[in-house]
């Protein structure tokens, strides 16, 4: 029986047992209702029998003298107001309903609120979703626990319910780390790299311990990243390290992130160790050492680029520096003044900034295309300005609530720069 089936048998089971408990008073029998009014009126009946009874009694005391004509008529009047309120109180006619009317209610309590269901929203991604589990469930519950390493071919002709379905199971499965593994085998396929880090993200902290896992999210994230080791990579790299200190996939993160930051000397013992391991092993490893010297001189032509580095100083108003929040992203653009793509940019966090400011070295190695490069730029006498930008999505294009800069002329003499962070983007 499909979902929707069952969630309709139950909704509408609950609306009778809610109307029926409801009005459960107004549907008991007429027998009942008679018997409880007969006891109710054979009370009032007695009571006004002893109030009439009391005013011949009062009626004789005043004929034979023992009271007198004023307490009389006060207690007379005090009796006839009694009698009055009781007979109003008496209960001489109850309306009991019949079955139609019974009927009528049970019938419009539901249906009422089936339509007050169907109005309030478009359930129809909720039909799909509930469909897609019904036809698509098992074989994404066997994709995720690794039973099977593709789905079958009928079930690929809808992608999008078997990715729903997948994660619908995920869900369901939150504390699996192995189900958000194979989550994330899907996105990367799917070329979706954000949901690909998130469901990393969580697997890896659900089990930390496993290398497949940790390498997965660094490596991941690294690239995802254009090649910068941001400090959570960074920890998750040092994490494997730590446990597996040969492990030759997060020492060459380690070595690529290192010269990516600047930091060429830490890359070259990477590369180093790396070296010296591979030739331990047995075997032929020609391309491996071949990829090795590729990476040392990839490291010897960015320390060349660097020293060519054109210093920017960030500098932020005391406003703007209270907005900046933990884990946003700090990018600096050189662009052409007549507009057009940056001819380099750089990304870093933007926890560093400081009242002080960021001095940050911007070069070659930051071109965007290897045709257009930084120094060439200068050397054409193109006016070029330099934009400083703190984004919390982390987006290369601008978004509204960014905080940036006016550009700054570059200077073609100078060896450094200082752009003031100053104004929220609209």
């Amino acid at each position: 029986m499909s979902t929707l089936i069952i969630f309709i048998i139950v909704a509408l089971l609950f609306a009778i047992t809610l109307a029926v408990f409801i009005l459960l008073p107004w549907l008991q029998t007429q027998d009942y209702h008679a018997i409880a009014n007969r006891a109710d009126n054979q009370l009032l009946t007695l009571n006004i029998e002893v109030f009439k009874q009391r005013l011949v009694e009062l009626d004789a005391d005043f004929g034979e003298g023992q009271i007198d004509e004023a307490t009389y008529q006060t207690q007379k009047l005090a009796l006839e107001r009694q009698l009055l309120d009781i007979s109003d109180n008496q209960d001489t006619s109850h309306f009991t309903p019949n079955w139609k009317s019974r009927l009528i209610v049970i019938i419009w309590i539901p249906l009422l609120s089936a339509m007050a269901y169907a109005m309030i929203a478009d359930r129809t991604p909720v039909y799909q979703l509930w469909d897609a589990q019904n036809r698509l469930g098992q074989v994404a519950n066997d994709l995720l626990t690794a039973k099977i390493d593709t789905p079958p071919e009928w079930a690929t002709k809808d992608s999008v319910g078997l990715i729903s379905a997948m994660q619908t199971n995920v869900h369901h499965h939150a504390t699996d780390p192995l189900r958000w593994f194979r989550l994330s085998e899907v996105f990367v396929a799917l070329q979706a790299p954000e949901q690909a880090i998130e469901s990393l993200a969580r697997a890896y902290r659900l089990n930390p311990d496993d290398e497949k896992v940790a390498i997965t999210y660094a490596q991941t994230s690294f690239f995802t990243q254009g090649g910068v080791m941001d400090d959570k990579t960074r920890q998750v790299v040092e994490h494997i390290l730590a446990k597996s200190p040969k492990h030759q996939g997060a020492q060459m993160l380690m070595a690529m992130g290192e010269m990516r930051a600047g930091n060429y000397a830490q890359s070259r013992k990477w590369v180093a160790l790396l070296r010296t391991e591979i030739q331990a092993r047995p075997g032929d490893h020609t391309q491996a050492l071949n990829s090795l010297s590729e990476l040392e001189q990839t490291i010897n032509q960015r320390e060349a680029q660097g020293e060519q580095a054109i210093t920017v100083n960030v500098k932020v108003t005391p406003e703007i520096l209270g907005r900046v929040k933990k884990g946003e992203s700090l990018f600096v653009n050189v662009r052409k003044m007549a507009g057009g793509p940056p001819v380099a940019a750089k990304k870093l966090s933007a926890d560093s900034l400081t009242i002080n400011g960021m001095a940050i070295n911007i070069s070659d190695n930051d071109s965007i295309m290897p045709t257009m490069t930084l120094s060439s730029a200068i050397s054409t006498n193109e006016p070029l300005v330099i934009t400083a930008r703190v984004s919390a999505s982390g987006d290369a294009m601008p978004q509204s609530g960014d905080l940036t800069s006016n550009p700054v002329p570059l200077e073609k003499t100078a060896d450094s720069t200082t752009v003031l962070i100053d104004k929220i983007v609209p």
